[in-house]
């Protein structure tokens, strides 16, 4: 067959592929069919140009369904129904792909890969390696922006006598076109197996191909409870949920889950690169679910920031009124004697008194805007030098801002912060509550103080656990400081009350 009637073929049998289908094949009208391209004979011998563009190109990752290799689509038409068999023995793997085809009037079938970027005027190199038994056709797909598809003919391949033959080709993308599909296509009756695949161009680089990372925490609840999908992902623009729950997703977050049976999750992602899914699974236990009030109602007075009006207002109220604090401690304005902020003998003496010392990072920024090196080192540095400061074990954290995601929450648990506090206006806790995601009332000057006795008497009435966080107390400053008439008034009603007062250690210990 010569070139130039194997392109007359191609784009008969085509377009009525896409009449088939009631598709247009560029948008507008037929099919818009390009001169083929100068090919090379075939090769043997075959240098790869670059790195290889072609996703998953031994076939030897599974797709969903798994009679699919992943970013690989079976893609046939005409008057008989081919067969294609996934996984076959592979050239020089355990995984390839065979389609077998009965004699059609018409059609063709083909694996075909998922559609490369691809830049007009560039050179690119087909390779792979294939066993047949009949002759069949090497051809490439093109979309253009507009989704617009066009083909270009390559070459007539020979059968190979059911022996794994290695051939080459080259093509040039055409102007204005975006992606290309290279595929191996047999109309006639017989198989054709393909390996090795590979599109390769001199200084192209392909897109890194996404990753994700999925999990439920816990994977195991009773009737009732919630559990926290995780999950983070790389080289990935957009994700998609399934199974158990639906929608558009970030391509990092956390979504908390109440199956009320044993439910399975999925999540795909998608970049330049390809595409990923993973899934997790949630197991509902017969169980009863632990009661999720506490014995007793409890509040927490707790206290971010290293404020120097923390240790010469708060702490002598605290003190005169027996009762003890959280200090979440943020380490820069100590070992670097900011302006405004504690020393580190006053912490000493804080932690002396019976107060918790707690970790509120080394410089406060928002954890989950930095590098993994950084967040890392902000978790654990302010750690180990509070540590070392106070002797006590520093178990709880505040976020900064009250801003995690699942890279944040991971990094807590891997520095060994038990629990970890957030910023919420749901402010109450149960016992039962996401133990990194302690929920708090942060003081603003605009709060009525009747809103927060509300919000005490509600703990001690329900059994909860709520937790107050101050930051400055002084008289003026911004709308986040506490005058220390309004913070004596606070601690006044918590103490007649007669709530339980716990430091958010004590508290989480408390916790299911």
């Amino acid at each position: 067959m010569t070139a130039h009637n194997a392109t007359k073929r191609l784009a008969t049998t085509t377009m009525a592929m896409c009449a088939l289908l009631t598709i247009s094949c560029d948008g507008t009208g037929p099919l818009t069919e390009l001169p083929a391209s100068p090919i090379a004979a075939p090769r043997f011998d075959v240098v790869a140009q670059g790195p290889n563009l072609i996703l998953n190109p031994s076939l030897e990752t599974t797709g969903s369904p798994s009679s699919t290799p992943a970013n690989w689509s079976n893609v046939y038409w005409g008057s008989k129904t081919p067969t294609f068999t996934y996984p076959v023995t592979g050239h020089a793997s355990t995984r390839a792909a065979q389609v077998t085809q009965k004699s059609n009037s018409s059609g063709d079938a083909r694996y075909q890969p998922t559609a490369v970027a691809v830049t007009s005027g560039v050179t690119y190199t087909y390779t792979e390696w294939y066993k047949s038994n009949a002759t069949t056709q090497l051809d490439v797909e093109f979309r253009s922006p507009s989704g617009a598809v066009s083909y270009i003919w390559l070459m007539t391949v020979a059968s190979s006598g059911n022996a794994w033959k290695q051939l080459t080709a080259t093509f040039v993308a055409p102007s204005g076109v975006a992606v290309a599909a290279p595929f191996h296509l047999i109309s006639n009756s017989g198989s054709l197996t393909i390996d090795e695949v590979s599109l390769t161009a001199p200084g192209v680089v392909p897109p890194s191909v996404p990753t994700l990372s999925f999990s439920a925490s816990p994977s195991t609840i009773a009737g009732g409870q919630q559990s926290t999908l995780s999950w983070t992902s790389a080289n990935a623009t957009a994700c998609s949920a399934s199974g158990g729950w639906s929608g558009a997703q970030g391509v990092s977050g956390t979504s908390t889950v109440a199956p009320t049976s044993t439910t399975t999750y999925s999540l795909s992602c998608s970049g330049a690169g390809g595409s990923v899914s993973a899934s997790t699974t949630v197991t509902v236990s017969s169980t009863p679910p632990p009661p999720s009030s506490f014995a007793l109602g409890m509040v927490t007075l707790s206290f971010d920031d290293s404020w120097l009006t923390q240790y010469q207002v708060a702490l002598p109220i605290l003190q005169a009124a027996g009762v003890k604090g959280t200090f979440y401690l943020t380490t820069a304005p100590l070992f670097e004697f900011w302006t405004g902020f504690m020393t580190t003998a006053m912490v000493q003496d804080i932690a002396s008194k019976g107060h918790e010392i707690a970790g509120h990072t080394v410089r406060h920024p928002n954890l989950t805007t930095v590098a993994q090196s950084e967040l890392v080192a902000e978790l654990n540095d302010s750690r180990t030098y509070l540590q070392n400061l106070t002797g006590q074990q520093v178990t709880t954290l505040a976020y900064p801002y009250g801003v995690y995601n699942a890279s944040v929450r991971s990094a807590a648990t891997a520095a060994g912060y038990s629990s970890a506090r957030g910023v919420s206006y749901d402010v109450q806790n149960t016992a039962a509550s996401d133990k990194y995601d302690l929920r708090s009332r942060c003081i603003e000057s605009t709060v009525p103080i009747s809103q927060i006795q509300a919000e005490i008497d509600a703990a001690m009435a329900n059994k909860q656990w709520y937790i107050l966080c101050f930051h400055e107390v002084k008289d003026g400053g911004d709308n986040l400081a506490t005058t220390p008439a309004r913070f004596q008034q606070i601690v006044n009603y918590v103490k007649s009350s007669g709530v339980k007062i716990v430091t958010v250690k004590e508290g989480r210990a408390l916790m299911n």
